[in-house]
């Protein structure tokens, strides 16, 4: 497992903000530290969400804001203070030689591993918009209210789902290759859980941004339309595809 993964299993946001000195209530809940929280609204335990501005995350996106830290200096801080191990510490290391490690690895043909990399990165992107829904659909309008299995699964996943992103997007190519090696049994998983969900499962025309079956979301249309937009583009840059390529939208 990378650090993200390692961290995100063995350390809940409540465990880190009572390390660093916050003192949660009977309920959970601790004084919120995105908006200026005169009472506390943020429900703390395996992950945060604030009742009070809407916000949510994990344990690595909590101790990023909470020390101004990008997410994988945050991750790599909670290793440290919490004495956790991971797989590829020493490719975290800015000493490390990438090279070795990717020879380690074994080596994907250069055809194969853009394939892969570009049907990979259009999963993720069709997985992310899902679970930007969930957390719309199915978030807890009360402290009280148990939290919806959806909810969970989008505040568990988000994080780690945009990390990989990043790597497929902007990555450089050995790090590409590496994820792809890594994840690339889990495409079709994903591709499975985005369909039965009523999103598009091809390289279809957006990119794979397709719209929900049933009933719209109760709010956030034009968000959602821009979010498909930015998707279907970036999914064009992954893949190689210019934009007039693209089938025009019906």
């Amino acid at each position: 497992m990378n650090v993200f993964e390692e961290v995100k299993q063995n350390v809940t946001v409540r465990q880190a903000a009572e390390l660093y000195g916050f003192k949660p209530n009977r309920s959970g809940l601790i004084r919120c530290i995105f908006h200026n929280d005169g009472t506390p609204s943020m429900k703390v335990d395996r992950r945060y969400y604030c009742f009070g501005c809407g916000c949510t995350g994990d344990v690595i996106d909590f101790t990023a804001q909470l020390f101004g830290l990008k997410s994988r200096e945050a991750a790599l801080k909670l290793a440290d203070d919490f004495g956790i191990s991971y797989g590829n510490r020493a490719r975290d290391s800015p000493k490390s030689g990438k090279k070795s490690l990717v020879k380690e690895r074994g080596k994907v043909s250069e055809t194969d591993w853009k394939t892969e990399c570009a049907r990979l990165t259009k999963a993720y992107l069709d997985y992310r918009t899902l679970l930007l829904e969930w957390k719309e659909c199915y978030a807890p309008k009360t402290p009280e209210e148990e939290w919806d299995g959806h909810f969970g699964t989008a505040l568990r996943e988000l994080s780690i789902v945009e990390y990989y992103l990043d790597i497929l997007l902007f990555g450089d190519e050995e790090d590409k290759k590496m994820l792809v090696k890594e994840k690339g049994k889990e495409v079709e998983k994903i591709e499975r859980e985005c369909k039965g969900a009523g999103r598009f499962a091809d390289h279809g025309a957006d990119g794979g941004c397709g719209c929900h079956k049933g009933d719209p979301l109760p709010s956030g249309g034009d968000k959602s339309g821009n979010r498909q937009r930015d998707d279907a583009e970036l999914y064009d840059r992954a893949s190689g595809r210019s934009a007039t390529e693209r089938e025009p939208e019906i």
